[in-house]
C-alpha cells in the first residue's frame, strides 16, 4: 500500500477517513487509494491547511532593550546579553518591528546616565503616536538597598555601578521615567524585568555550578536623599481622571505595584525569589526570558492577554513570574501588534451552524476565539462581522462547530474567513513523529485519540518537522519494528535527560495507551494554581534520613542536610538511603495537602502522601496553620521513600508536586502507574481535575537524580 502525503495533517486525514469508512461498512471493493481520491474531491484538498493572510502593515511598536553581563564591581553574568539579543531578534524576526524603532544598550553602553537618557528619548520621540505600543526590556542585576525599615528601595543596577559613588537606579526613578513616557504617549507600555529585587534574606545560594542569580548586594548608602530629584520633579505621577480611571505608578517602593495604570509589568520572579540564568547550556540564558520567548513564539501576541502569560508560560525552576498592572487583562500590546502572516480558516454556515474548516489536528482547542470577516479580501481591513468561540465538545479532528460569543454574525460570503484572535487551552502534549512509513502505528494511535473514541479525548497535537522545537516528545525508530521516545522539553534536556529508557513494539494498542498516559501526565504536571502566599509562606525541606536507634533499641530516622536549594533538588542516588521531607506552614490558614512524584522516565505519577478522595463529610486538616508536618521520620504516619536511577541511565529527572487546598479536592484520579509496565489493561483513570477546583496553590520542585 502506497499513500502519497506531504504533511502529518494529510496523513491523519487519510487514517481517520479510512477508519470512518470501515465503521460505516463501505463495500470491500473500495480501496484506500480510491477513498483518498473521493475525500479530496469532496473537499478540494482533503484536510485543508488554513490559508495565509498577510499583514503588510509594520507594527507600530517601539522598544528599549537593555542587557548587561560585564559588571566590574559584582558578579559577571553570562546570559543577560544573549537574552536581550534574543528579545531583539524576536521583535525583528517574528513580528517584523523595524530596526529603527528599537534602541539597544549592551554592557558598557548601559551606564546609569545612558539608561536614563534612553528612557527620556522614548518620552521625547515625536514619531511615537499616542497609544503606540512601547516595550522596555531589562536583563541584568537587580538589587534592594538595605534599610532598617520595611520600606526598602528596589533598583536596577547599571554596568558602571560603584558602591556609594555611581548609584543604582531606584524604583521611584524608573516609575517617574515611565510616568513621563505614559503622559506623552499613553499607557500602552510593557515593562519586562529579568532580574532580582529580593532582600538579603534570600541570598546565600545566589551562585552555583549550574546557575547564577541576577541579584547584587548594595550598600545602605546607595540611595542617598535627593537622588534623581530633578527626574521626579519633572515626571510626577499622573492624577486620576475619567480617562485613566486609576493612578499612574506612584512614588512608592517596589516595582510590582497593583493597579498601576501607566504600564504592565512582567517580572521574572516574586520579591522573595531569585531570577536565575542557567550556565550548563550551549549559550547561557535567563530562565524567565527563555520561557517567555518560547510562549510568544507559540501563541501570537494578539491572541493572549498579559494575565494569560502566567498560566501559559512553561514552568520555571524556583521562579514564579509576576504580572502587575490595571490593564493586565489586555491583549498584549493592546492588540496593536499582529504577526506578519495569519492563518485564515474558512467558515461555512450550513443548517444554522457555523462550521470552521479546522479542528483538533490543526491545534484548535477549547476556548479559542475567532473573528469573522466577510471574505479573504477584507480580512483585517473591514470591520469584522462578529466573534465565534470553540467549545471542547464541538471540536472534531478536522472541523469545529463554533458558537457566537455575542450576537450571531449575518450577511457574509459562504464561505467567510475567520482569524483566530484568542488562544484556547494549551495542548496537553505536542509530539513530533517523522513522516515515514515505519511510524504508521504511531500515526494510527494519534488519529484514534483525535477521533474521540473512548472517554475524555486528550489534547495531543502533531507538529511538523519545521516546528519540531515546539514539541515535548519525539517518537523515534529503533531497528525495524520498535519505537523509543526522545524528551525534547528544555526543563529535562537542560539537565542531560533526553531519552526515556524504554523501547516498545510498534503496536497501535500499546502506543495509544502510552500516548494517553503521556498526555495525562503532562496535563497534571502543568496544571498550575499560582498563589504567592502559599509559595512564600510554606517551606519545603527534602533530606536523606539517617538510620539510628533510640534508647529502647528501636530503629528511628533523623533528617540530614536539606537538599532543596535554588528551587530544585539534585543529588546522587544511594539505593540504600531513605529520604524524607518536612513541610512548614507559616500561612494563617489550615490546609489539606498532598504530594505526588511525577517521574519523567516512565510517565508514572506516585502519591508520596495520602491523596484525598471526594467526601461529603468534614475532614481534618493535614497541615494546620503555623505548624510543621514530617514525612518519613519522627511522628509521621507517612513512610520514608527511596529512589533509584533506571538501568541504562546515568541521570533521571522527576518533579515533586505539592497541592495545598482550603477545601478537600479529589485528587484520586491523578496517580497512574507507568504505561510501560508489562501489565495490560491497567486501571488508570483519565478523568481530569476540575479546572475550577478550590485549590489554594501548588508548588512544583524539579528532582534531578544522578547515579553514584
Amino acid at each position: 500500500m502506497h499513500i502519497n502525503v506531504t504533511s502529518c495533517l494529510d496523513l491523519l486525514w487519510y487514517i481517520i477517513g479510512r477508519n470512518n469508512q470501515s465503521e460505516q461498512s463501505q463495500p470491500s471493493g473500495s480501496s484506500h487509494g480510491s477513498w483518498l481520491r473521493q475525500g479530496r474531491s469532496r473537499e478540494n484538498s482533503g484536510a485543508k491547511a488554513p490559508a495565509e493572510v498577510k499583514n503588510s502593515d509594520q507594527p507600530p511598536l517601539w522598544a528599549l532593550i537593555i542587557g548587561i553581563n560585564d559588571y566590574a564591581t559584582m558578579t559577571k553574568l553570562s546570559g543577560a546579553v544573549p537574552d536581550a539579543d534574543a528579545m531583539n531578534n524576536y521583535l525583528q524576526t517574528d513580528i517584523k518591528v523595524p530596526v529603527a524603532q528599537i534602541e539597544n544598550l549592551r554592557n558598557k553602553e548601559a551606564t546609569r546616565s545612558n539608561i536614563i537618557a534612553a528612557f527620556e528619548r522614548l518620552r521625547g520621540n515625536s514619531k511615537i503616536n499616542r497609544q503606540d505600543p512601547i516595550l522596555i526590556y531589562y536583563a541584568g542585576h537587580g538589587g534592594e538597598v538595605p534599610s532598617i525599615n520595611e520600606d526598602k528601595t528596589q533598583t536596577l543596577i547599571p554596568v558602571d555601578y560603584v558602591a556609594e559613588q555611581i548609584f543604582p537606579i531606584p524604583d521611584r526613578t524608573v516609575a517617574a521615567l515611565i510616568n513621563g513616557i505614559a503622559k506623552k504617549h499613553g499607557n500602552n507600555i510593557t515593562v519586562i524585568f529579568d532580574c532580582c529585587h529580593s532582600g538579603s534574606g534570600t541570598r546565600g545560594d545566589d551562585k552555583t555550578d549550574e546557575s547564577t542569580a541576577r541579584s547584587g548586594e548594595l550598600s545602605p548608602k546607595d540611595d542617598p536623599d535627593g537622588l534623581d530629584a530633578p527626574i521626579l520633579k519633572e515626571n510626577p505621577p499622573p492624577e486620576a481622571t475619567t480617562e485613566t480611571g486609576t493612578r499612574g505608578l506612584r512614588f512608592a517602593k517596589g516595582f510590582a505595584m497593583k493597579d498601576m495604570n501607566s504600564h504592565i509589568l512582567l517580572a521574572a520572579c516574586s520579591a522573595n525569589e531569585l531570577a536565575r540564568e542557567d550556565k550548563k547550556v550551549q549559550e547561557a540564558h535567563g530562565r524567565f526570558t527563555t520561557a517567555l520567548l518560547e510562549l510568544l513564539r507559540t501563541v501570537h501576541p494578539d491572541q493572549i492577554t498579559y494575565a494569560d502569560i502566567l498560566s501559559k508560560i512553561p514552568r520555571i525552576d524556583g521562579q514564579n513570574p509576576q504580572c502587575e498592572g490595571f490593564h493586565r487583562n489586555r491583549i498584549l500590546f493592546d492588540s496593536k501588534v499582529r504577526p506578519p502572516t495569519r492563518h485564515g480558516y474558512e467558515v461555512k454556515f450550513e443548517a444554522k451552524k457555523y462550521i470552521l474548516e479546522g479542528g483538533r489536528a490543526h491545534g484548535i482547542t477549547d476556548g479559542a476565539e475567532f473573528t469573522l470577516y466577510r471574505n479573504k479580501e477584507v480580512v483585517l481591513v473591514d470591520e469584522p462581522l462578529g466573534v465565534l468561540i470553540a467549545k471542547e465538545d464541538k471540536i472534531k479532528p478536522f472541523t469545529t462547530f463554533l458558537e457566537p460569543v455575542d450576537k450571531a454574525p449575518t450577511a457574509f460570503d459562504n464561505p467567510a474567513i475567520a482569524i483566530q484572535t484568542k488562544a484556547g487551552a494549551s495542548e496537553d502534549l505536542l509530539i513530533y513523529v517523522p513522516l515515514e512509513s515505519q511510524y504508521m502505528p504511531a500515526f494510527e494511535a494519534i488519529a484514534r485519540e483525535m477521533s474521540g473514541t473512548g472517554p475524555d479525548p486528550c489534547r495531543i497535537k502533531l507538529v511538523e518537522k519545521a516546528e519540531k522545537d515546539k514539541a515535548k516528545l519525539e517518537i523515534v525508530a529503533v531497528g525495524t519494528n520498535q519505537l523509543a521516545f526522545n524528551v525534547l522539553e528544555k526543563r529535562a534536556t537542560e539537565h542531560g535527560f533526553s531519552r526515556m529508557p524504554h523501547v516498545v513494539d510498534a503496536d497501535v494498542e500499546d502506543l495509544h495507551r502510552i500516548l494517553r498516559a503521556a498526555s495525562h501526565y503532562h496535563f497534571h504536571l502543568n496544571l498550575n494554581h499560582p498563589n504567592n502566599k502559599i509559595k512564600d509562606l510554606i517551606k519545603i525541606e527534602f533530606f536523606p534520613l539517617k538510620e539510628e536507634y533510640n534508647d529502647d533499641g528501636d530503629e528511628v530516622y533523623s533528617p540530614g542536610d536539606n537538599m532543596h536549594r535554588g528551587g530544585r533538588i539534585e543529588y546522587e542516588v544511594d539505593d540504600d538511603t531513605y529520604y524524607g521531607m518536612k513541610i512548614t506552614n507559616n500561612t494563617p490558614w489550615s490546609l489539606h495537602f498532598s504530594c505526588l512524584f511525577f517521574d519523567h522516565a516512565d510517565f508514572s505519577i506516585t502519591a508520596l502522601t495520602k491523596v484525598d478522595t471526594q467526601t461529603h463529610h468534614q475532614k481534618d486538616y493535614s497541615l494546620k496553620k503555623y505548624s510543621t508536618v514530617e514525612i518519613g521520620y519522627g511522628n509521621s504516619s507517612h513512610s520514608p521513600f527511596n529512589c533509584y536511577v533506571p538501568d541504562g541511565l546515568d541521570l533521571t529527572i522527576g518533579f515533586l508536586k505539592f497541592y495545598f487546598t482550603s477545601e478537600v479536592v479529589d485528587l484520586s484520579h491523578v496517580p497512574q502507574i507507568s504505561p510501560f509496565t508489562a501489565t495490560r489493561g491497567m486501571n488508570v483513570s483519565m478523568d481530569r481535575m476540575d479546572r475550577k477546583s478550590p485549590a489554594w496553590g501548588t508548588i512544583l520542585i524539579p528532582v534531578i537524580q544522578k547515579r553514584m
